[in-house]
């Protein structure tokens, strides 16, 4: 099943390489010659666009692995366990100012630094 996934993908690919082919030999002199070159040139400009879309999207449909909400509920678990290592606990401040928050001391000092002027300074 597995390789009659990858030949009818395969044969996908064919198709469109005949319709591209097609399109460019057949019908772009067409819309030049009935369109003028600036019209036609823009409908072959929309022709790539949606031929690139269509492509792209669906070559990422059978490369990328499908997931569902757990998925993405585990990987927020995994994001706020990282969010709150100990390392990053230890560098909290008074809660004077959040914005710093988990930065280590000295390039919180740093950081408030930058956010004043020359006159503040």
């Amino acid at each position: 099943m597995r390789i009659l996934g990858w030949i009818l993908a395969v044969g996908l690919y064919v198709l469109l390489g005949m319709h591209v082919y097609a399109y460019f030999m057949v019908i772009c002199p067409l819309l030049k010659q009935r369109l003028g070159v600036t019209f036609g040139m823009t409908w072959a400009a929309i022709g790539l666009i949606l031929l690139y879309n269509i492509v792209f999207n669906h070559f990422l449909a059978m490369v990328l692995k499908p997931s569902n909400p757990q998925d993405l509920q585990k990987v927020e678990e995994m994001r706020l366990k990282a969010k709150n290592r100990q390392h990053r606990r230890e560098t909290k401040d008074d809660g004077k100012d959040d914005r710093f928050e988990g930065l280590h001391k000295d390039v919180k000092r740093l950081m408030k630094y930058k956010t004043k002027t020359i006159k503040d300074l």
